[in-house]
């Protein structure tokens, strides 16, 4: 699904009234000065970011940038989605130019021609994230998963980082990164990523349960080396080749497997301890000398030394790491369009651009 856009809109306009970043030296000379991008809200409070860019020579911008997750803009949540990118921009676009008309920021429609370029996807694309979400046998698995693949992968970018249970390869690239994480723990972390209250009561929490999420960010100068210029460039199929491609740049040592059972009796702050542990991980060297000690603590009370070598690992149904990636990512289950949790172009029909 696509899960962030970063596009120019060709939309002659007046400039929309936002906020400025203002830099005067001593003498009182504006060195330089920096648009700030306005807020809009879409129908389940995520909002996208807009701000005009370019001049015509007589007083009006020239494009739109819209910058935010058309999938959680428009149908409240991003566990999973379409990835339609010329008609998820355009629905987005719809709200955007609606919401902001309301605020009085817009007064200006777009012209017939303008329309068409859009539904034709000749604009430019200068960010894209493609995810997909693979089916593991359980939670404990996809965060046992995500700290092996923590210790035991890698990409052309080198060794992977890990922040907040998220694990990312090429973090601060410029070009293009990966990141894995648990997208259940991600919508129960807080406010920011939790469910709107009334899709809290629907099965799309128990759905993502068991659901490692594996996330691509495609930016402007690697767009252009994968000869991306505009948006019809990025068909259906084209994006699934390329998150394809990328996702097998990731590199895992093939040995490395993850028990999914046993440990459910465990507290979980020492649960992933215990996995590396059985796989052979030496934790003195990979774990603080404090953690090591209060963990190992820990699990003494259920009979385990994490400060011994495990004899006898557990191989009771393992799953090995590589071959979450040689899956095929789960699709969007069939219940979610029946219940409208899914923003589909049968939902679209009725709805469309007002031109001049």
């Amino acid at each position: 699904m696509i899960d962030w856009v970063t596009v120019e809109i060709p939309f002659v306009h007046p400039p929309i009234a936002t906020d400025r970043y203002i830099k005067v030296n001593a003498n009182g000379e504006v060195e330089f000065e920096s648009v700030c991008r306005a807020r809009v809200v879409g129908s389940y409070e995520s909002t996208v970011g807009v701000k005009s860019l370019g001049s015509d020579g007589e007083g009006n911008a020239t494009h739109i940038l819209i910058d935010g997750n058309p999938s959680k803009f428009l149908q409240g949540h991003n566990v999973f989605g379409s990835n339609d990118f010329i008609w998820l921009v355009r629905s987005m676009t719809i709200h955007v130019f609606g919401s902001l008309r309301a605020q009085r920021l817009l007064a200006h429609h777009m012209t017939s021609a303008e329309d068409q370029a859009i539904l034709a996807g000749l604009y430019r694309v200068t960010r894209i994230d493609i995810n997909e979400s693979f089916e593991l046998n359980n939670l404990l698995s996809v965060r046992s998963w995500l700290k092996a693949a923590e210790l035991k992968s890698k990409t052309r970018h080198g060794r992977p980082t890990s922040k907040g249970g998220t694990v990312y390869w090429g973090q601060h690239s410029r070009r293009w990164a990966l990141k894995a994480y648990c997208k259940y723990d991600e919508i129960h972390s807080g406010k920011k990523h939790q469910l709107p209250e009334r899709l809290t009561h629907t099965d799309i929490s128990k759905w993502a349960e068991s659901k490692l999420r594996i996330e691509l960010v495609l930016r402007g100068m690697q767009l252009v080396e994968e000869g991306i210029y505009q948006a019809k460039d990025l068909t259906e199929a084209r994006i699934t080749n390329l998150y394809n491609s990328y996702l097998g740049r990731l590199e895992m040592a093939k040995n490395v497997t993850l028990t999914n059972s046993k440990v459910l009796e465990l507290p979980r702050h020492i649960q992933s301890t215990y996995m590396l542990w059985t796989q052979g991980v030496d934790l003195t060297s990979m774990l603080p000398k404090n953690t090591f000690y209060r963990h190992r603590r820990d699990l003494i009370a259920f009979d385990i030394d994490i400060n011994l070598p495990c004899d006898t690992p557990n191989m009771t149904n393992v799953v090995p790491l590589l071959r979450v990636l040689e899956a095929q990512p789960v699709s969007v289950p069939k219940w979610a369009y029946e219940q409208g949790l899914v923003y589909d172009k049968s939902s679209f029909k009725s709805i469309g651009l007002r031109v001049a």
